[in-house]
């Protein structure tokens, strides 16, 4: 009850002071953060047809000004304090603009409804009436939400009309006075939060919200920023007709009302929108239950929360139940106010989202914003502000017998197209739900029969034709053609087409004697080198499937790979010869020139071989696996033959292209890098291993005049140069990671293009393709020929736009499944609901999104596999192989950072407590996986954080400390300037708190790119001599130290300078190779770099 004494007044002064309330305190805030924006602007317009007396209308006014406080209210700062000050009397603000056209009056509207109001000086209402050149008037009442909510404003409208009725024809009664007026109101709700009368409920609503999410994310078109704006947008639709009798049934038979039903529905929309089961929804409540404040204008209106669980998928009809108890238990504790709710709750603030609720929920079946001006005809007309309040509102309200939805939207988050969509989604949800409540939630529809063509096949529309040779012989077809081109560039080896294939066929006709064929898989086992591609493409000729191998990779993972794969043979540089016995497999080494054959293996059996078919395997690349055993993607012929002829368009590779073959042999791309080039008749240039980071990098693009590199966005990141430091470079592609928009705005500019290629190996390395464009949205674009891609949910169905998904992968390019693996081939290549009998579709785990126009974006994994530096982890591989440590009970691994920052850490829980060094660990994991696989850090835990679950809550994984690990040997500090200097560059980089000289970069946790920040931090300071290549010949401080300060030390400088005259060498006898090549006058095939 409010004190019976509240109205009790002495004599008024002309203005007096109130304290705020805590909602106005809130908003005044708020507007201080957006001053001048129309975010709490309440405007409510009407079109009148007929006699109009404007003078009536206004006296009108005046008596409503006269009746509220609330609209004679002001709100100024004194003593450092937000004060209401209430003037004793006032006029109403009203104008005329006369002589207006119908066609320009709305606009007129719109920018009138969002002048800013002056709340120091007044006045918080003010109407606009608009004279039509046609004899019809508008009449438009703008009043800001500190002085007024929805309910106030159905109170002025009523009272207005009763007003103009005594003004106008001297009939009815005018209202009777109001037992408070709102500032009392205020004062007393200020005191009863002082005094602890809210302390109970607010405490309620701590435990409510105790581990409730802090944002619920929606899918948004663009990045939340750091700090939110209220500009917004408002899609607007007309509901059912026969939807209010639909809710009411189903309301009475569920012991409720309609607004809990729609709520629910609401809640099942958002569920399905964020894939989230904990949902924090706020909802207004009118805060009118004391009779006294019913019929006051003033902002009254309270936010409620409600934290709604959607777990277990419930019925419709369970989660109507669910609401209703909700707010049921919620009734008594309704009035606290939301701000002290939020202190309580969020205490801490983020300008980039609102504390604690971000989505809203408002539904007003009731109320009615009438204005009844006999004897004039007068309708409401639509006002819609671009601004938002909140992240997300439906707001659904009667006009007259129909109910109006709007999704009101911050425009910061969401494009317009997509709500739009997600409009359309609702009201299919809704119809679905309310036709069968007793169905789960998630079973129900969100897409009608044409959106689902569109996704599942317009969408998709990506035929072409496609040779049916195979790439082997397209590669040889190029040579014939044009035998004289060039076709391979690494180092001082150059070779023709007519010499590539000669050497590829005279390799072939070896391993056709060893017994290779149709389906006999080869193991490739040689260093980055002219040699592996041309061993690649004898295996081709010879029909058989290889299998590139890392020669760095632990002898005992290597085994694993070729007996997983059923390889029969295993191909060896002389480099790579001493591993010859570890294998467990027959081996063949080749010379450098592969031409000749050192070593022979024992013939092996002769089968009938005959030629490979499209459906033989063409390769089998091996990619990190969940269990802790590695799988190898087996590719057909047919996908090969699709990517090398139907897809190469897309990016293009044509003849007179230069490609850098850049990623490692074993990385997918390195298909693409080889057959793009061969099949087109292009030249393919190997990068050396220094030549793959910063300013080696450039320089080898630069010199070898590349026109095409596929590059990880954290390498061309490295690149020092502008662009037009590399005008020969016309084409970009960029995957395996995340494309930073920076790198876009970068290399994207006129004369490149810049294409994103998403894809998997299952997929045959490119899925879909984007050409990016500065600011416009990072994405992964559209399927490529012969593909398609399916946006999924997890019962099969494809999600609206804009909504998030599980990206479903079919057509041509598709890999047969992984060797040697039915069980794990049949978990991941599904049946396709979506196409011909028999068909397959693979599940990527992989999330993206829709736009309106069916643009994909990649919104990262379902699952715990990541991207390194462009290879693909599965972290449960690593957990996998920590675990057979005897001495670690549990361990997980993780990603910390972005871009060239992104890092692997380790957690481990040792068996008796105290878990093996930092040290041991990274050398037990180096003996099982590959380098980019051994976590840079090993943090020791006592136990894992888990969450109610019982799972790893990965999200309360402690940071790794800035410690020097524990490493084998004991740490020596540097002494002289020049280890001083270095360490303290190395721990800068490494984020350490000490380096030692002896301490190996590596060990430390480095890696390549942290080695490039280190090379980049000593060329500011001087040594601008320094290179890679010396980094990574003296790896400790020690070294480096020595190297630097030594008497002149001819090897790395004598290195750099034959390497330099061996370069200008190979050019020159490139450039005169090509000469002689091309005919006179033939100008259609570019030569080599010049």
């Amino acid at each position: 009850m409010l004190p019976a004494d509240v109205s009790d007044r002495a004599d008024e002064p002309v203005e007096y002071e109130f304290p705020v309330s805590p909602a106005q305190a809130s908003l005044l805030v708020l507007e201080r953060l957006h001053a001048g924006s129309a975010q709490y602007h309440v405007p409510v317009a009407f079109a009148v047809h007929g006699p109009f007396d404007v003078d009536a209308f206004t006296r009108a006014l005046d008596a409503l000004v006269a009746r509220h406080e609330s609209l004679r209210t002001v709100f100024r700062t004194v003593d450092g304090e937000h004060r209401q000050v209430v003037a004793a009397e006032a006029s109403a603000d009203v104008r005329v603009d006369r002589g207006v056209s119908p066609a320009g009056v709305d606009a007129a509207m719109r920018a009138e409804a969002a002048r800013p109001f002056d709340l120091a000086g007044g006045p918080l209402l003010r109407c606009r009436l608009y004279a039509l050149t046609d004899g019809d008037h508008r009449i438009l009442l703008t009043v800001h939400h500190l002085v007024c909510d929805g309910w106030a404003m159905e109170i002025m409208l009523r009272e207005l009309a009763e007003h103009y009725r005594v003004e106008r024809d001297g009939d009815g009664t005018p209202p009777q006075p109001l037992p408070i007026q709102f500032p009392d109101y205020a004062a007393w709700q200020r005191d009863r939060l002082a005094s602890g009368g809210y302390a109970d409920s607010v405490a309620h609503w701590r435990r409510t919200l105790c581990g409730a999410p802090t944002v619920l994310a929606l899918p948004g078109d663009r990045p939340r920023p750091a700090v939110q704006t209220p500009a917004g947008g408002v899609e607007s639709f007309l509901l059912p007709v026969g939807l209010r009798e639909r809710l009411a049934e189903l309301a009475r038979t569920r012991d409720t009302t309609p607004f809990v039903v729609l709520l629910a529905a609401y809640a099942a929309f958002v569920n399905r929108l964020s894939g989230h089961d904990d949902l924090v929804v706020g909802i207004p409540v009118a805060g009118r239950d004391h009779p006294d404040v019913q019929g006051m204008v003033g902002l009254l209106t309270n936010t409620q929360v409600l934290r709604v669980d959607l777990a277990g998928e419930p019925s419709f009809t369970d989660l109507v139940d669910r609401v209703r108890d909700l707010l049921h238990d919620a009734r008594d504790h309704q009035d606290a106010p939301f701000s002290a709710v939020v202190d309580a709750v969020a205490p801490q603030r983020q300008p980039s989202h609102d504390p604690v609720v971000q989505v809203v929920f408002a539904y007003d079946d009731e109320t009615v914003l009438e204005l009844d001006l006999p004897p004039a005809r007068v309708e409401r007309v639509p006002l819609v502000l671009d601004v938002a309040k909140f992240d997300f509102l439906l707001y659904v309200e009667r006009w007259g017998t129909d109910l109006v939805g709007q999704f009101i939207y911050r425009g910061e988050l969401f494009d317009p197209a997509t709500v739009r969509h997600w409009a359309s989604g609702f009201q299919v949800l809704l119809d679905d739900l309310l036709d069968r409540p007793d169905r789960q939630t998630v079973a129900a529809e969100m897409l009608d029969a044409r959106q689902r063509r569109r996704m599942l096949h317009e969408w998709n529309s990506t035929t072409v034709d496609v040779s049916d040779r195979l790439v082997p012989d397209l590669v040889a077809e190029r040579a014939a053609e044009r035998p004289q081109a060039t076709a391979l560039v690494c180092g001082d080896t150059v070779l023709s087409y007519r010499e590539l294939l000669t050497r590829a066929d005279r390799l072939a006709a070896e391993l056709v004697t060893a017994g290779v064929g149709p389906e006999v898989p080869v193991g490739l086992c040689l260093p980055r080198s002219a040699e592996m591609a041309v061993c690649a493409l004898a295996v081709l000729r010879a029909g058989g499937a290889y299998l590139p191998l890392d020669p760095e990779q632990p002898s005992a993972r290597l085994r694993e790979m070729l007996a997983g794969a059923g390889a029969r043979l295993v191909l060896l540089g002389a480099g790579t010869a001493r591993r010859s016995g570890e294998l467990g497999l027959p081996t063949l080494v080749v010379t450098a020139g592969a031409a000749d054959v050192l070593t022979r293996p024992e013939p092996g059996p002769r089968i009938a071989m005959g030629a490979p078919g499209p459906d033989n395997a063409a390769y089998i690349l091996y990619t990190s696996g969940s269990t802790g055993t590695p799988k190898g993607v087996s590719v057909p012929h047919r996908a090969l033959t699709n990517l090398a002829t139907a897809v190469r368009p897309q990016f293009p590779v044509t003849a007179t292209d230069r490609v850098l073959q850049y990623v490692a042999f074993g990385f997918d791309v390195a298909v693409s890098d080889l057959f793009f080039t061969w099949v087109a008749g292009a030249e393919l240039h190997i990068a050396g291993e220094h030549e793959r980071l910063g300013e080696a990098l450039y320089r080898r693009l630069r010199d070898s005049r590349i026109t095409y590199v596929f590059l990880p966005p954290t390498a061309a990141m490295s690149l020092p140069c502008s662009p037009d430091a590399l005008p020969d470079l016309r084409t970009i592609a960029v995957g395996g990671e995340p494309c930073p928009a920076e790198l876009v705005d970068r290399w994207a500019v006129s004369g490149r293009r810049l294409v994103d290629a998403y894809g998997p190996s299952e997929a045959t390395i490119y899925a879909t393709t984007a050409e990016l464009r500065p600011g416009e949205p990072v994405v992964i674009g559209r399927p490529v020929a012969n593909g398609r891609a399916y946006l999924l949910d997890r019962l099969l169905r494809p999600v609206p736009v804009g909504v998030v998904g599980e990206i479903y992968l079919a057509g041509t390019h598709l890999a047969r499944g992984y060797a040697n693996q039915p069980g794990l081939t049949a978990e991941r290549f599904v049946a396709n609901p979506f196409g011909p009998p028999g068909e397959r579709m693979y599940r990527t785990g992989d999330l993206g999104r829709y736009d309106a126009e069916g643009t994909l974006s990649y919104l990262g994994r379902s699952d715990n596999q990541v991207k390194i530096r462009g290879f693909r982890v599965e972290l449960g591989e690593i957990e996998a192989v920590l675990v057979r440590h005897p001495a670690v009970a549990a361990a997980v691994a993780a990603v910390l950072g972005d871009g060239a920052l992104r890092r692997l850490v380790a957690y481990v829980v040792g068996v008796d407590g105290t878990p093996p060094g930092a040290s041991e660990l990274r050398g037990w994991l180096a003996e099982r996986l590959p380098g980019y696989m051994v976590p840079e850090s090993v943090v020791p835990l006592a136990e894992l954080p888990t969450g109610r679950t019982g799972k790893v809550d990965r999200a309360r994984l402690p940071a790794p400390p800035t410690t020097r690990p524990d490493l084998a040997h004991r740490y020596v500090a540097p002494t002289t300037g020049t280890e001083l200097r270095l360490a303290t560059v190395w721990r800068q980089v490494l984020e350490l708190d000490r380096v030692g000289v002896h301490d190996n970069f590596f060990e430390l946790g480095g890696n390549s790119l942290r080695l490039l920040g280190v090379l980049s931090a000593l060329h500011e300071q001087g040594d601008a001599g320094l290179s890679m290549v010396d980094l990574f010949r003296y790896p400790t401080v020690a070294a480096l130290a020595a190297h630097l300060d030594g008497p002149g030390d001819p090897g790395p400088s004598a290195g750099v300078d034959a390497g330099r005259r061996r370069g200008q060498d190979r050019r020159a006898r490139l450039m005169t190779r090509t000469a002689r090549a091309r005919p006179a006058g033939d100008d259609t095939v570019e030569g080599g770099p010049t």
